[in-house]
């Protein structure tokens, strides 16, 4: 299980890849709130989209456009390259919510060689 500092390391790590400006250029004009939540430890957080930039809060959003329930060692196996996130959802691993383009924008973030 990782711990909740870990979880939103990871997702910190996302939100630095957006100083490159090829990445940030594909959220030009994205302005949504994705809901992370991770039931085994019971912590839910947000990433919250704003024109090429993004920021990670703690809390619910229950308006957020997106959303992803999955168990914390899987998301950090994902962050980190070392689990598949496709494989992940097919096994029922992972959870979406929202539409599925949006949701597909953060895939850039899971391209780790």
């Amino acid at each position: 299980m990782a711990t909740a500092e870990e979880i939103k390391d990871a997702l910190n790590r996302w939100v630095k890849m957006l100083v490159d400006p090829e990445i940030a250029d594909e959220f030009e004009g994205f302005n949504k709130t994705m809901q992370f939540e991770f039931p085994d430890i019971d912590y839910k957080l947000k990433m919250i989209f704003e024109n090429k930039k993004a920021r990670i809060e703690d809390g619910f959003d229950e308006n957020a456009e997106m959303g992803l329930e999955v168990n914390s060692d899987v998301f950090i196996g994902i962050a980190t390259g070392e689990e598949d996130p496709m494989e992940a959802f097919m096994e029922g691993e992972l959870k979406t919510k929202g539409d599925m383009g949006s949701l597909q924008k953060l895939e850039i973030f899971m391209d780790i060689d």
